[in-house]
Formats: C-alpha cells, structure tokens, sequence
C-alpha cells in the first residue's frame, strides 16, 4: 500500500511537471503570436488606407475582412491566455475555443494565399468605368489611363484627366498610352502574415497537447482515489 501511495505522488508530481512546462510554452508561444498579429493589423490598416480612394474595389473589401479577422483574433488570444493562467477550467470550453481558433487561423491563411497573388484589376476597372467614376486610383498606381486607353475619354466627350498624365503635368509627351484594361497589381512579400498564421497553428497543437496531459491527469488521480477507496473498504472489512 505505502509503495502505491509513493507511486501516486510520483505520477503526480510528474503530471504536474509536464503540466507547467506547457504552460510555458504555450505562454512563449502565445506572446510571440500575440506580436504577429498585432503586426498583422498594423499592415493591413496601412495597406487598407491606401486603398481607400479606390470606389468600390473588391480588393479593398479583402482588405477590411483582413483586418476585421486579424483584429478580432486580439480579445480571442486574450481570452485563450486566460484560459491557460486558469488551468483551461472546463474541457468542453477549451475545445471550442481551440476550434474556434483553427478556423480563424484557417481562414487567416486563405486570405494571406490570396494576396500572393497577382490582382487583376480589369473587374475593378470595368465596374469604376460603367458607375460613371473616377480612375485616378487605378491611373495613378498603374500609370495608364481609361480602360483601353485615352481614347476612351475623347470617345465619350470627356476631359482626359491630371492623372492620365506623368506628375500630372497635362503634356502631351506625358501622356500614359495604355488602358488600365490589362494592368494588375503585384503583391507586396508576405512574411510576416505567413510567420502570423504559422505560429497561430503551432499554438491550436500546444493547446490541445496541454488538453491532453490535463485529461490523462484527472484521469490519474480519479483512479488513484478510487483503488485508495477500494483499499480503504477491504481494510475496514478485514
């Protein structure tokens, strides 16, 4: 009996070992995710503001979803730390967040594949064009002018405008030949949002291992308790 009683502690205090040096990974892993999507944020909004003269682009709506998602996965870290300081009380309610949390990382990443690539603006363009709006936005980043070119401007009775030219200089010479038909635009390196979601995964695995190891714990000691009664009882008999 005394050799399962000092076995007992020992897978205990085992237990709580494995139990503390996941919290601290978890809390190294939490800060550094932490710094990336505030990061996150940061870049998003800039890049967000500086598409904001651009009426109606779809690009734009990526970005305010980007940001949205990025700002709100702030109080939801916040709210994982929590439940990490107190010991995850409640299994139920940390496999929910744990869920939530994969998929937002999920579509953090879907969002950060998508501004890898190239955007097109032709659909941007064509939709600015037809709505009676201004290309300025388009003219000014890709240096072109109208949708297939200055003519389009001469066609329909209009004034080629500033941005059609080269520092807006209104020459001839300076004059941008190509529409904005065929431009796109290229994206900037994604590193930071790439590292963002990386770290993102690597804290869902850490969390659900820390549930684990808390599991098989409770298990531990409930069957710990349950031959001690066992024992208890049969002494008492005897």
């Amino acid at each position: 009996m005394v050799d399962n009683e000092e076995t007992g502690v020992i897978q205990r205090l085992l237990s709580v070992g494995k139990l503390q040096i996941y919290k601290y990974i978890i809390y190294f892993v939490w800060v550094v995710n932490f710094i990336f999507t505030c990061a996150d944020v940061y870049i998003y909004y800039f890049i967000l503001k500086d598409h904001m003269g651009c009426w109606n682009c779809l690009f734009r709506s990526y970005m305010i979803i980007a940001l949205t998602v990025n700002v709100l996965m702030v109080p939801l870290l916040i709210v994982g730390f929590i439940f990490i300081y107190s010991n995850l009380s409640g299994e139920i309610r940390i496999v929910i967040y744990a869920t939530v949390l994969f998929l937002a990382t999920w579509l953090q990443m879907m969002l950060t594949i998508l501004f890898a690539q190239q955007y097109q603006i032709v659909g941007d363009v064509l939709r600015i064009w037809m709505n009676h709006k201004s290309l300025e936005f388009y003219e000014r980043r890709c240096q072109c002018c109208g949708v297939l070119g200055p003519d389009d401007y001469k066609l329909s009775d209009l004034n080629i405008p500033k941005s059609c030219y080269k520092n807006g200089s209104e020459m001839e010479e300076d004059l941008y030949r190509s529409g904005c038909f065929t431009h796109s635009i290229k994206p900037s390196s994604p590193i930071i949002q790439v590292i963002s979601f990386v770290i993102q995964y690597v804290l869902v695995i850490c969390i659900k291992v820390f549930l684990i190891i808390l599991l098989r714990s409770k298990t531990q000691r409930t069957s710990m308790w349950s031959e001690r009664r066992a024992e208890m009882f049969g002494s008492v008999k005897n």
